[in-house]
């Protein structure tokens, strides 16, 4: 569609959006980039509105990413752009709708299309119902993607290219370190220099390790009693830890894909991950910076590293729990079993927060835990089995039902418009209805369509998922059962539970040493060995209902 003289808009119909891409001068800021397409599109209201769009209308992308998921204000504006009141969307270049994948171009043309929404740029208008605009406006965003995945190619060349010279390219300096520039012959090329205060500590803690022969676990108690500030958090961790007694920063080097994203699919939803790489799966170049460890130091930490070595794939789960049961602090829950000398059982096992020395929170009997979950089980099944009797489906149909209304109306008014245009366009005037009450009646129609496609909009958005409580039910029951069997290994135990339940949180006070009254004769108040107090256990179990 070519000549803008076929459509007419009013300056509160349109929506500007304004977005920074890798094609632009990378020497400009977002800023100074939005300010000069903002003037680019104001240039075009001069020329075909009355007045510029209302600012409430502009929307400046701040955020950088590849998709639409990423980028707030562009979901702001598809929100935006179900109402008939906005008929059209202002940018400098289609490509500015998004440069993502195959999915994210999918998404925003039908979008476009089935509101019935313009795409205009300085140089044309599309009108995505229209075949040709369509395949044009396909065409461009697909370009861009394609732009997009060369340009990618390009850049991680020239990453790699820096990072065999030496060049350090991470956006945070390793811990005892500072990011700092030096000019190799007129390039200015990235690394890192000595933290005097931290790298005594990474020093420090290498020595401790390999020369005083002390765990992870004692070396962070240590720091910690010394008053050295662990660097993201309030105390040092022996995650943490690990991940310094093996940065080859240290010693001179740099390395390149030892965290590379990667796509993995996850219940349907792709979602980026940054997983370790394995030793000789990413690349180890010599750096520009000194090192501030000893070689042979870092070395001896690595053979001791290895000797002592515990993650093994083929370890066999032992806590039912595993990945489902965390500590309101946000730390696990471990599973502690407590043996006597012939390997008998010396008392019931327990669950405890992994960094219980920091942590507020007591801990409880493994079966304390296992009961209350069993209860919670017991309770779905009923539910289900009442869901099941009272026909659940129904509510569904009906509201599938009142979506069909809706959009049957839509439609009818949709009808209803364009009779009174043609009506209003008839070659005779005296065949016309008078402007004022065409005026008027038009108006009646576009807020009675408002009305219609908000309904439409708040129906598909509270339309309740078909679930099939049967399948649910069964799985609860798989998983109660297996809770129940005492012959049940803790893996099959933990897949069953994991089908039923996202996450549990815990929260239970410390136990207290309650004293006896003066002249209290033993054993009238407490039990033996029982002169604790019994907080209360509080979880918050998150079912996958």
């Amino acid at each position: 569609m070519y000549r803008y003289e076929k459509i007419e808009f009013r300056p509160e119909e349109i929506l500007d959006y304004l977005r920074k891409s890798q094609s632009d001068d990378p020497l400009l800021t977002v800023e100074e980039v939005l300010e000069k397409h903002e003037a680019i599109l104001d240039e075009w209201d001069e020329r075909h509105l009355d007045a510029k769009v209302p600012e409430e209308n502009r929307f400046r992308e701040i955020v950088s990413g590849e998709t639409i998921k990423e980028r707030p204000e562009i979901n702001k504006l598809l929100r935006l752009i179900e109402s008939p009141k906005y008929k059209a969307v202002k940018v400098v270049e289609p490509q500015r709708l998004t440069r993502g994948d195959l999915e994210d171009i999918g998404r925003i043309m039908k979008l476009f299309k089935h509101t019935n929404t313009y795409v205009i740029t300085p140089e044309r208008i599309y009108d995505l119902r229209d075949e040709y605009d369509w395949n044009a406006i396909e065409s461009e965003l697909k370009r861009g993607n394609d732009y997009l995945n060369y340009y990618k190619k390009i850049q991680n060349r020239g990453r790699l290219l820096s990072v065999s010279q030496g060049n350090y390219l991470g956006s945070v300096a390793p811990y005892g370190f500072d990011k700092t520039y030096v000019m190799d012959g007129k390039r200015k090329c990235p690394t890192l220099k000595e933290n005097k205060e931290e790298a005594d500590v990474v020093r420090l803690i290498f020595d401790l390790y390999v020369n005083k022969d002390m765990g992870c676990a004692k070396i962070c108690n240590y720091l910690d009693n010394m008053g050295i500030k662990a660097p993201k958090s309030k105390h040092w961790s022996q995650a943490a830890l690990k991940d310094k007694l093996s940065n080859i920063h240290y010693i001179g080097k740099v390395k390149w894909n030892w965290r590379k994203t990667i796509d993995v699919v996850e219940e349907g939803e792709f979602i980026k991950t940054r997983p370790r790489a394995k030793i000789g799966e990413y690349l180890i170049y010599e750096g520009r910076h000194e090192g501030i460890v000893p070689e042979d130091l870092f070395n001896a930490a690595q053979e001791k590293r290895g000797r002592n070595h515990r993650a093994k794939p083929t370890t066999k789960i032992r806590n039912p729990l595993a990945s489902i049961l965390w500590c309101k602090c946000g730390r696990s829950m471990s599973y502690r079993t407590f043996k006597n000398k012939d390997g008998s059982e010396k008392t019931a096992p327990r669950l405890s927060c992994e960094g219980q020395k920091y942590c507020k929170n007591g801990s409880c009997t493994y079966e304390e835990i296992i009961n209350r979950i069993v209860e919670v089980l017991e309770q779905c099944i009923e539910d289900f089995e009442l869901r099941i009797k009272n026909d659940e489906g129904d509510s569904i149909k009906l509201h599938a039902s009142l979506i069909k209304n809706l959009e049957k109306k839509m439609k009818d008014l949709e009808a209803r418009e364009l009779a009174q245009w043609e009506a209003q366009s008839h070659p005779d005037p005296s065949q016309r209805m008078p402007v004022e009450i065409f005026r008027k009646l038009n108006e009646n129609l576009l807020k009675e369509k408002e009305e219609i496609q908000q309904a439409l909009c708040k129906a598909h958005a509270s339309m309740p998922e078909p679930v099939d409580y049967e399948e649910k039910m069964k799985k609860f029951k798989d998983a109660l059962e297996a809770l129940k069997n005492p012959e049940a290994d803790a893996a099959t135990q933990n897949k069953l539970l994991k089908e039923c339940i996202d996450r549990i949180e815990y929260q239970r006070e410390k136990p207290e040493r309650m004293k006896k009254e003066p002249g209290e004769p033993k054993g009238t108040r407490f039990e033996v060995g029982g002169d604790w107090t019994k907080p209360p256990i509080h979880l918050d179990i998150k079912l996958k209902v």
